[in-house]
């Protein structure tokens, strides 16, 4: 079974899922997070913690969002996935 394609990108950081919709980056997240909370300096937003939502909502870590946007063929012509993991350039 096919899940739904990636529509977001996402930040797990301070127990909360930030997110953007397409064609937004995760450093715009970042920003997004720094300007919300003013008392965030830093986002250390380590590997599993960097990834994507997907149309129900669903977070998916980078590996997990590169399986599914395989399935739902939404990697770009021509792209080079790097290191098994799905960055957002690889898509939109």
């Amino acid at each position: 079974m096919n899940r739904p394609p990636i529509t977001h990108v996402a930040i797990r950081f301070q127990g909360k899922v930030w997110s953007l919709p397409k064609p937004n980056r995760h450093h715009d997240v970042i920003r997004l997070i720094v300007e919300t909370d003013p008392t965030v300096k830093t986002v250390n937003a380590y590997e599993d913690d960097q990834g994507f939502l997907d149309a129900d909502g669903l977070y998916l870590n980078r590996r997990q969002a590169l399986y599914n946007a395989q399935k739902n063929n939404q990697i770009k012509p021509d792209t080079t996935i790097r290191a098994g993991r799905l960055f957002s350039e690889d898509i939109w």
